[in-house]
């Protein structure tokens, strides 16, 4: 006569303590593989956990004998379950098999910290098969960290970036999928090389900045990509004006404005433009970068339905933005402190990095034309800003501006600006 009480599962027991799972950690680990296989969020709960252990539960239900496959890379017989009599397994490893001790293809979840918060990396499976809704997870990582950057700038965000790169290429490496989830895995990760590139050259590091460029551009390229591309070509472009390469970042912003031609967004012609302009401007040649601005004011009145995140930026304000540094380089001081105040009065609150950069940009102006109780008016504005900003780039502009004061002026009011500088920077 057969025993009726439950037989416990050693063999799924044998295996959590291999891995170190708890009854909610595999409970996690199983719905962060339904909800990445199915796009529908799991179920699974302690509980089921614990009466799959105490053998209550032989054989779970087809998503959680899925999901338990993927976690472990065993099919649900060697992790102890058994079919009820006469009926099929219904059972397809999805995984391939782990060695001993190797971490498991779960989704512990694996977290960075930045500017104060603590940000998910996107939940990926570490083996199995990458689909469409991981890609969307890779979308809403990079997003997260592009709405950071327009709220607080660089610093610390660059380290976070370059996890989330190496996270989705180790699950990209130790995955299948197919053409179409390809393609769109490295347009993704030619996305998230972009903003990393930004974010380092927003921190100084031009080297860094260069090489992530390089990385997204051959992404691009394997995503036959040529609006990515366009997106690269013009954060290089920029770096080049800042280096002092006037002839080098309009080539570079015309090659982009050449492979795009007809198919790119309002917001990406105007940006690719100010980008042409600010080149002509760094060479001092005024009638051309005229031409630029006045192409790119043109593009940023035309209307489109969709706005990709990255560039909701790219509005009025910051068009005002680039032709006061236009304006500066050419040593306009007096108009680049009215396009200054022009991209102030319509900057979204939400762009507090834009802000920071745009209070320095009109106190430098109004310094450069004369206008030094103004400019500290503007100076200590910016200094209001600062401690929520990490922008070495503005930050460094900022600590010329107090220098500027410190050497041109011995007013008492001068004087209070650099003290206050001098002890928020200390």
């Amino acid at each position: 006569m057969s025993d009726p009480r439950p037989r416990p599962n050693a063999a799924l027991r044998k295996l959590m303590d291999e891995y170190g799972l708890t009854h909610e950690g595999l409970a996690e680990a199983v719905n962060d593989v339904t909800e990445a296989g199915t796009g529908v969020p799991g179920t699974t709960t302690a509980r089921h956990v614990r009466r799959w252990l105490g053998g209550d539960v032989t054989w779970p239900w087809e998503r959680s004998r899925l999901g338990l496959e993927a976690v472990f890379g065993r099919s649900v017989i060697e992790l102890g379950f058994r079919p009820p009599a006469g009926s099929p397994t219904g059972a397809t490893v999805r995984s391939p098999v782990l060695s001993r001790h190797q971490e498991p293809p779960v989704y512990r979840r694996k977290f960075v910290l930045g500017l104060g918060t603590l940000l998910a990396l996107p939940a990926l499976p570490g083996s199995g098969r990458l689909g469409i809704g991981d890609i969307s997870r890779i979308r809403s990582a990079e997003a997260q960290l592009v709405a950071l950057d327009d709220q607080h700038g660089s610093t610390q965000l660059a380290g976070v970036a370059v996890r989330y790169i190496e996270h989705v290429e180790d699950s990209m490496r130790r995955c299948t999928y197919g053409d179409r989830v390809q393609k769109s895995l490295h347009q993704t990760l030619g996305e998230m090389c972009a903003q990393t590139g930004w974010l380092s050259y927003d921190s100084g590091q031009h080297d860094e900045a260069r090489h992530w460029w390089d990385t997204g551009l051959r992404y691009a390229l394997l995503a036959r990509d040529s609006m990515l591309q366009a997106r690269i070509w013009s954060n290089m472009s920029r770096q080049a004006v800042d280096l002092g390469h006037g002839a080098e970042a309009v080539a570079i912003a015309r090659a982009a404005l050449d492979a795009t031609r007809n198919r790119r967004h309002p917001r990406l012609s105007a940006l690719l433009h100010t980008r042409v302009a600010l080149g002509h401007s760094v060479d001092r040649e005024k009638g051309r970068c005229g031409q630029s601005l006045h192409r790119a004011e043109q593009e940023i009145d035309r209307e489109h339905d969709t706005t990709p995140p990255w560039l909701a930026f790219c509005g009025p304000d910051e068009l005002a933005g680039q032709v006061a540094l236009c304006r500066y380089n050419l040593g306009d001081y007096k108009n680049a402190a009215e396009a200054d105040r022009e991209a102030l009065a319509s900057m979204p609150a939400a762009f507090r990095r834009n802000q920071f950069a745009t209070h320095v940009s009109l106190a430098r102006n109004l310094l450069a034309g004369g206008q030094l109780d103004e400019a500290l008016v503007w100076g200590h504005q910016a200094l209001n800003l600062l401690p929520e900003v990490r922008s070495p780039r503005w930050t460094e502009h900022l600590a010329q501006l107090r220098r500027d004061v410190e050497t041109r002026s011995p007013a008492a009011g001068a004087s209070a600006f650099v003290d206050r500088h001098q002890e928020m920077t200390a």
